[in-house]
């Protein structure tokens, strides 16, 4: 289409067809007209039916669908952002579906507050089957692991470290001006390196409640541990980037290795305790039986040391990393 959309919606994808096309599925369904905003999908070396997804709704969308090899989420969102080209950027999951007013309520939210330096983050909630997990709830709504909703105020004026992806929007021409997300990050953290960076642009984030998204993919006890694994990797680079008091509190990367030589010798009994008991939670859970309180604190008790443990392990797994690269160089 030839007119200059409102907003681009970018979406970076790697093998998860079936989800990628329930994401699609919502973007066809937006109160923006179709000729309002553009979908520019960028895939990251996926090996499944991701192109035949993109070729299906094509036609029914302004979709620009690129094909790049696997180099993470941020070289991914980068490529994004150079073929965009709407003034307003949404940066969408594959596993989440936006509702039929989200891309409006990013728009709506921008011209409220039109100064290049804000951006704009929304709401995720749960989908019904990954609202009735144990694991979920904990990690959205308790220990706060993968998002941290329920301190904050529709409207409230944000920091940098709530520029997250896959639920921010923002200018184009903030990050063409200022900087875009470095490549180094595979995944995690590259939303809010960006974010910190930006600070010296005068970034600021306002929290809208109804740009509303959902999740529709419920994670394991493995695979959010893995999740904190690379997440702590990520903080790592975080941390050698800009290595000040702001990004350390945020990294927390303070006696990570002392900690690490303390829980290395548990690590797969924390493992195991995890995964038994949200094993048995779910059991109860499929059979319509409560959980009892107590069981429920000892539940969290056991996410909350595997995730931490996790998270660790990957901040001390890159540190090592790092210094035995610079200890082979010649």
């Amino acid at each position: 289409m030839s007119r200059t959309p409102l907003i681009s919606a970018i979406l970076c994808t790697y093998n998860r067809a079936p989800l990628l096309a329930r994401a699609l599925g919502a973007l066809c369904a937006q109160t923006l007209g179709p000729e309002q905003f553009e979908v520019v999908l960028i895939d990251d070396g996926s090996s499944d039916d991701t192109a035949q997804v993109a070729a299906t709704f094509a036609p029914l969308l302004d979709l620009r669908y690129v094909r790049q090899p696997n180099s993470g989420l941020a070289a991914a969102k980068n490529h994004g952002v150079c073929l965009a080209r709407a003034p307003i950027l949404v940066f969408l999951d594959d596993d989440d579906v936006l509702d039929s007013r989200g891309l409006e309520r990013h728009w709506l939210s921008h011209r409220r507050y039109p100064q290049t330096e804000v951006a704009v983050l929304g709401y995720t909630g749960l989908g019904y089957e990954q609202a009735r997990s144990p694991l979920m709830r904990y990690i959205t709504g308790v220990g706060c692991q993968l998002f941290h909703y329920p301190a904050l105020k529709d409207g409230q004026e944000l920091d940098f470290s709530f520029f997250w992806g896959g639920r921010s929007s923002c200018k184009r021409a903030l990050l063409l001006e200022h900087g875009l997300f470095d490549p180094v990050f595979r995944f995690g953290a590259e939303d809010i390196e960006l974010a910190f960076r930006l600070r010296a642009a005068g970034l600021r984030v306002r929290y809208d409640a109804q740009a509303i998204s959902t999740m529709i993919r419920t994670l394991s006890v493995d695979d959010f541990a893995c999740r904190c694994i690379l997440q702590g990797r990520s903080n790592w680079i975080f941390y050698q980037r800009h290595p000040n008091t702001l990004v350390r509190a945020w990294t927390q990367v303070d006696g990570v290795e002392d900690e690490w030589a303390r829980i290395a010798p548990h690590y797969e009994r924390l493992l195991a305790s995890a995964r038994g008991l949200d094993r048995w939670a779910n059991a109860r859970l499929e059979q319509d039986l409560e959980l009892d309180p107590r069981f429920i604190q000892l539940l969290h008790r056991a996410y909350a040391a595997l995730f931490r443990a996790a998270r660790i392990k990957g901040t001390v797994e890159r540190m090592h990393e790092e210094r035995q690269a610079e200890s082979d160089r010649p």
